[in-house]
């Protein structure tokens, strides 16, 4: 069975010092930046002592945008 950690322990084996700030970490937590997912026990999010950072590949667009968003968040 997985150890869970809470996040901020997790983040200092995972980046080093200094590691990113809680604003930062919370919003990698809830949009699914880490793997295996985060989850939120209590008032604490926990990720398995082993999780890695992942970020997003590509942003996602729907195809209600417009054409000059799509072509902005396609190619940078």
């Amino acid at each position: 069975m997985a150890r869970w950690v809470v996040l901020e322990e997790w983040a200092e084996s995972e980046f080093g010092k200094p590691i990113p700030g809680k604003a930062s970490l919370h919003k990698f937590a809830k949009n699914g930046m880490i793997s295996p997912p985060a989850r939120k026990v209590g008032r604490h999010w926990r990720v398995e002592c082993n999780a890695k950072f992942v970020g997003i590949d590509k942003p996602m667009t729907k195809d209600s945008d417009s054409p000059l968003l799509k072509r902005i968040l396609e190619d940078g």
